[in-house]
C-alpha cells in the first residue's frame, strides 16, 4: 500500500476548498517531542496574538499499523482537508506525498529540516536508490523554500534536497534559539538527580551515536563502549548518559547506564550536559553553540567514512574536538581534559550565522510580516461535517427541520427550483403540512415571548430592590455624617498632619540614604576574554589585558573564583569596585555578569565592560554609555542576559583583519611585535579612563579618550 499516493490523492480531492490565510499545518514527520523549529515558529506565532489556527500532523499520525487505523482514517480526511485548505504548509523532514499533490498558488511549502548545519551527508547527497530520488525531487518541486543556518551551507542544502541554491534562505534555525535562552539549570539538574541520585556532585557526560542504517554496525555502537572502564576510571567526577537515534532498533542500553533515549527535550540535555561525546551526528553542531567540551568517539571510522554517507567537510579537519577510537584514549581524553574550545567556536561559526534567539522571529517576519495582510479576527473553523456538506450531492445533504418545512412551502406555492411540483407533494398535503408547521411555530414563538416577558419582569424587580437597598444605606451614612461633631473632625484633622508631617520625614531620609547608597554602592568591572594560558595573549582577550593592568596599578588581587569567573575587590580613587574576569569563554559572558549584579543588587549604571574591537586600530579607544554588540559575541550574550544595551562599555581596538584570513582564526591570533607597544598604551589609557569615570563620569572620559 503506498500511503504517500493515497494521501495526496485525497489532499488532491479537497483542493476545491478555498485556501484559508489564517490556516496553517505543521508536518513533524520527525518526533521533536514538540520542541523543534516547528513549535518555536508556533510559540512566536501565538506570541505575536496572529490569529491562525494549526493544523499538525505527527509521526503518529501516518503510522501504518492495526492499532492506528483511526489515525489513519483522520489523517486522509479531516487533516488532509485541512492541509489542503492551508495557506503556509511547514515541515521538518522530508515529506514524500508532497510529490503527487497539486498544490495552489495560494499555498507556501517551507521546508524547516531537523537538523541543523551540514555535518554529514543527507538526502540527495547521499541516496542512492533511483526510486526514492525520484519522489525527493518531485516534493521539493513543490517546496517554495528550505531554511538553512548559515551561507556557508547553502550549496549543500541545495544538493540534499535536489533544488536550485536560489530556494535556499538563511536565516537561521528556530530549534537553537533555545540555547540563547536564560534557563535555571541548576534546577534541571536537581530535578534530574531526583532520578539519579548517584549524578550530584558530578560533571555531567552525555553519549549520543548517531544510527549506522546496518543493524549489525548499529549494535556496536554500545559493545564499542567499556561502561565498566568508564564508571571504574572517571565514575568518581563524571556522570555517564546515553541518547541514542530515534532510528536504532537493535541496540539496547544496559540497565547500570542511564538512558536519556526517550528524554522528550533534546536542548534541554544538551544544556545540562558538560561534555558531549558524539561520533558523526548533527547532534554536535547543535552543542557547538554552548561552547563546550566535545569529543568524538570514531571506533568505525574508517568503515563510515568509505562504507557511508561521508561528510560535506573534511571530517578531522574541521571536527569541534579530538578525535579518538579507542576507549583507553577516550577516558585519557576526559582526564587529562585534551581539548580544544577554539575548534568548537570555529566549528559553530562554519555552521551558523545567528547566535541569538530570533530566528523564529525572523522566520515569522519573512512569511507573515507584521500580520496586516492577515484577518483581523479568526472565526473557529466549522466542523469538518458542515464544510464536507456543501459538497456532498443535494439529495444527500444533511437537513434541519427548518429547510425541510421550507422546501415544503416552496413546492407548496410553486416556487421550487424547476417550477414543477414532485407527485408526493399533492397541493392539498402540501398545504396541510405548511399549516401544521406555521401552528407549530406560533405556539413556539409564543412560548419564547412569553419566557422573555418574565424575565424582563424579574429583572426589573430586582433592579427595584436594589435601588431601595442603596437609597437607604446612603440615608444611613448621611445622618452618620451630621452626629459627627465639630471637635472630633479638628482632631481627625490634627491626626493627618501629623502623619503627613512624618511621610514627608521618612521620604527624605529614605532618598537621602538611596543617595548615600549609591555614591558608596561598589562598581563591576569586566574584561571579556577566554580562559585557560592556551588563549593568553590573543587579540580576543585585549579585556583580560586591560583588567590585569587595572589590577596592578591598584594593587588588587585577582584571586578568587566565584560567578563562574576570576574575581578580586578593592579600592580605585575611594570608589569600590569588583573586577572580573569571566571563566565561561567569550560567547557565555553573560552568564557570570548576571548573577553578580543580582547578588550585590547592582544597577546598570554600576556595569562597565571593557573589549577588542576589530574595526579599531591597535590600542585605540572608544568609550560609549550605550549600543549594540556590533557583532561581538560576547557584548550579544551579556545582552541577552541584562535586557538591555544600556551600559557603559569600553573598546580597545585590536586592528582589521586581513581580507583572506578566517575572522575565528584572526581573533583567536597573538599580537605581533610591533603592535605589543600599542596595545600596552592602549591598556594603560584603559586603566586611566576607568579610573576618571569613577571619579567623575563617563561624559568626561568620552571627552578626553574619544
Amino acid at each position: 500500500m503506498n500511503t504517500n499516493k493515497i494521501f495526496a490523492g485525497c489532499f488532491n480531492f479537497f483542493r476545491k476548498w478555498k485556501v484559508k490565510k489564517n490556516q496553517i499545518t505543521l508536518i513533524e514527520k520527525l518526533n521533536t517531542g514538540g520542541t523543534g523549529s516547528l513549535f518555536e515558529i508556533k510559540n512566536e506565532c501565538e506570541k505575536r496574538g496572529l490569529p491562525f489556527h494549526f493544523n499538525i500532523i505527527t509521526h503518529a499520525d501516518y503510522e501504518v499499523s492495526p492499532r492506528n487505523l483511526g489515525g489513519l482514517l483522520k489523517l486522509f480526511t479531516i487533516k488532509a482537508f485541512r492541509m489542503a485548505t492551508s495557506s503556509h504548509i511547514f515541515l521538518n523532514d522530508n515529506f514524500l506525498p508532497l510529490g503527487y499533490m497539486k498544490l495552489s498558488d495560494e499555498t507556501k511549502v517551507v521546508q524547516l529540516w531537523h537538523g541543523m548545519g551540514s555535518f554529514k551527508k543527507f538526502g540527495g547527497s547521499s541516496e542512492t536508490n533511483p526510486e526514492v530520488l525520484k519522489e525527493l525531487k518531485a516534493a521539493t518541486k513543490n517546496t517554495d523554500h528550505i531554511l538553512a543556518s548559515s551561507e556557508n551551507i547553502r550549496d549543500n542544502y541545495a544538493e540534499a534536497f535536489i533544488a536550485p541554491k536560489e530556494k535556499v534562505i538563511c536565516i537561521g534555525c528556530p530549534q537553537v534559539d533555545y540555547f540563547f535562552r536564560e534557563h535555571d539549570i541548576a534546577a534541571w539538574k536537581e530535578e534530574l538527580s531526583e532520578r539519579y541520585p548517584e549524578m550530584k556532585g558530578k560533571k555531567l557526560v552525555l553519549y549520543a551515536p548517531t544510527f549506522r542504517g546496518e543493524e549489525e554496525h548499529d549494535k556496536k555502537l554500545l559493545e564499542a563502549f567499556d561502561f565498566d572502564a568508564f564508571q571504574k576510571e572517571l565514575g568518581k567526577d563524571y556522570f555517564l548518559m546515553v541518547r541514542l537515534h530515534p532510528q536504532i532498533q537493535s541496540a539496547k542500553v544496559p540497565d547500570t547506564v542511564a538512558n536519556m533515549t526517550d528524554y522528550p527535550n533534546v536542548r534541554k540535555l544538551l544544556c545540562m550536559t558538560d561534555i558531549l561525546i558524539a561520533d558523526y551526528s548533527s547532534i554536535a553542531v547543535e552543542y557547538s553553540l554552548l561552547n563546550r567540551q566535545i569529543i568524538l568517539y570514531a571506533f568505525d571510522k574508517e568503515w563510515y567514512l568509505s562504507k557511508d554517507r561521508g561528510f560535506y567537510f573534511d571530517y578531522e579537519k574541521t571536527a569541534p574536538g579530538p578525535i579518538v577510537e579507542n576507549m583507553k584514549d577516550l577516558i585519557d581524553c576526559i582526564k587529562n581534559k585534551q581539548w580544544d574550545i577554539a575548534k568548537v567556536e570555529k566549528f559553530a561559526h562554519l555552521h551558523n550565522d545567528y547566535f541569538d534567539d530570533k530566528s523564529a522571529e525572523r522566520v515569522v517576519d519573512y512569511y507573515f510580516g507584521n500580520g496586516k495582510k492577515l484577518p483581523n479576527s479568526a472565526s473557529e473553523p466549522k466542523p469538518f461535517y458542515e464544510e464536507w456538506n456543501q459538497y456532498r450531492p443535494k439529495h444527500r445533504r444533511k437537513r434541519n427541520p427548518d429547510s425541510i418545512s421550507q422546501n415544503i412551502f416552496d413546492n407548496a406555492s410553486g416556487k421550487s427550483q424547476n417550477g414543477k411540483l414532485p407527485e408526493k407533494w399533492a397541493t392539498q398535503d402540501a398545504e396541510e403540512a405548511v399549516n401544521s408547521w406555521e401552528s407549530e411555530r406560533k405556539k413556539q414563538r409564543k412560548r419564547q415571548q412569553q419566557k422573555a416577558r418574565m424575565q424582563e419582569k424579574l429583572k426589573q424587580q430586582t433592579a427595584n430592590v436594589t435601588k431601595q437597598k442603596n437609597k437607604k444605606n446612603n440615608n444611613f451614612i448621611s445622618g452618620i455624617d451630621k452626629l459627627k461633631s465639630k471637635k472630633e473632625k479638628d482632631i481627625n484633622k490634627q491626626k493627618q498632619l501629623k502623619l503627613q508631617n512624618q511621610e514627608e520625614k521618612s521620604t527624605k531620609e529614605t532618598s537621602e540614604e538611596i543617595k548615600s547608597r549609591k555614591e558608596h554602592r561598589m562598581k563591576v568591572i569586566v574584561g571579556l576574554g577566554n580562559p585557560t594560558d592556551q588563549y593568553k595573549g590573543t587579540r580576543h582577550n585585549v579585556g583580560y589585558m586591560a583588567i590585569d593592568r587595572i589590577a596592578e596599578a591598584n594593587r588588587i588581587n585577582i584571586n578568587q573564583h566565584k560567578f563562574k569567573a576570576m574575581v578580586g575587590s578593592g579600592f580605585i580613587g575611594g570608589s569600590k569596585v569588583l573586577l572580573v574576569k569571566p571563566l565561561t569563554y567569550m560567547n557565555l559572558s553573560g552568564e557570570s555578569i548576571r548573577p553578580i549584579m543580582d547578588f550585590y543588587k547592582l544597577d546598570l549604571s554600576d556595569i562597565l565592560v571593557i573589549y577588542d574591537d576589530i574595526s579599531l586600530e591597535p590600542g585605540v579607544l572608544r568609550l560609549r554609555t550605550k549600543g549594540s554588540a556590533g557583532g561581538h559575541n560576547g557584548m550579544k550574550n551579556i545582552i541577552s542576559h541584562l535586557g538591555t544595551q544600556e551600559f557603559v562599555r569600553v573598546r580597545v581596538g585590536i586592528g582589521k583583519k586581513p581580507d583572506r584570513m578566517d575572522l575565528a582564526d584572526y581573533v583567536l591570533s597573538r599580537f605581533g611585535k610591533d603592535e605589543l607597544p600599542e596595545i600596552k598604551a592602549g591598556c594603560d589609557n584603559a586603566c586611566d579612563a576607568i579610573a576618571l569615570i569613577l571619579k567623575d563620569s563617563a561624559a568626561a572620559a568620552m571627552n578626553k579618550y574619544n
